[in-house]
């Protein structure tokens, strides 16, 4: 049976809403107030109180939340150490805010994603904008690409980077849990051949790898990860350990390395505002850490 990946795309909604609610996240809140008027967010229909309740009186349980804000803001803070000559795609955006965030920047900055979902993006990307004055950045675009299919990869390349004299930084979150892992050779190599024809330099960052974490897992978390699943009809996948991680992109022909997510630990807002234990959080971002991967061929 051919997996209908759309059905993932509506967990970004929920992530906007989560980020709405608990973090003070750039844009988050103007972006699910936005998506909110296009869209209706039904696949976690009654969350919100559920979720209310909780971080009342079992907050420890919502340090995932943390997870949600510490991926973001690992990830930029790996894309700032980055030159201005790195171009920047980002797959599977959903509601990111960072092609928000980085108008003004020199980098080239590319947004993909499924076409139904990239669509609401695009709306509420430009309704943001009109509400805040902002003008539409040169070096900014919005591209389909499903990031299984090579030949949208190709169709990307050619678009923006046929001359392959640009240093490109590939990122997504929230993307690789749901693939299986076949799921995830066929991103890598779609990845390393993409490199390989339009890059200089081509590097991977994602905060998508990380070890099956189901032990430390408080009942209500593993609940919702069965009820993610059922929803959108995918099993989700995790690396055993960090050694059969580095391994796998290894002989994918990257050079890995992984950082763990506790350096934006002071950055992350919902410690404050769910509240949460910051030791708590801060020994679970020791484990939710940032994959920098760079291609080697």
């Amino acid at each position: 049976m051919t997996k209908d990946y759309s059905k993932i795309s509506p967990t970004a909604v929920m992530v906007s809403a989560l980020r709405a609610k608990y973090t003070d996240l750039p844009y988050s809140k103007e972006l699910y107030r936005a998506v909110k008027l296009i869209t209706k967010p039904r696949l976690f229909a009654g969350m919100g109180p559920i979720l209310s309740r909780l971080t009342r009186f079992a907050p420890h349980s919502m340090v995932k939340l943390a997870s949600l804000e510490s991926r973001y803001l690992s990830v930029n803070g790996v894309l700032q150490e980055l030159d201005d000559s790195y171009a920047v795609v980002e797959i599977a955006c959903g509601l990111s805010a960072r092609g928000l965030e980085w108008i003004g920047s020199n980098k080239l900055y590319i947004e993909t994603d499924l076409p139904d979902m990239l669509s609401i993006k695009q709306q509420v990307f430009g309704n943001i904008l009109i509400e805040k004055g902002i003008s539409q950045a040169i070096n900014h675009h919005f591209f389909p690409l499903n990031a299984l299919d090579y030949d949208d990869w190709d169709r990307l390349g050619q678009k923006f980077f046929n001359a392959k004299k640009s240093n490109i930084a590939i990122i997504h979150e929230g993307l690789a849990g749901y693939l299986s892992i076949e799921e995830k050779q066929k991103l890598m190599d779609n990845i390393k051949r993409f490199f390989h024809k339009y890059s200089i330099a081509g590097i991977w960052i994602t905060p998508d790898f990380y070890p099956y974490d189901g032990d430390r897992g408080t009942w209500i978390l593993k609940l919702w990860k069965k009820g993610l699943e059922r929803k959108t009809q995918t099993k989700i996948h995790y690396f055993a350990n960090n050694h059969e991680l580095l391994d796998f992109l290894l002989h994918g022909g990257f050079q890995a390395s992984l950082r763990s997510s506790s350096f934006v630990l002071d950055q992350v807002t919902c410690i404050s505002k769910v509240p949460l234990d910051k030791e708590e959080v801060r020994q679970a971002l020791d484990r939710y850490q940032v994959c920098i991967a760079r291609y080697t061929a």
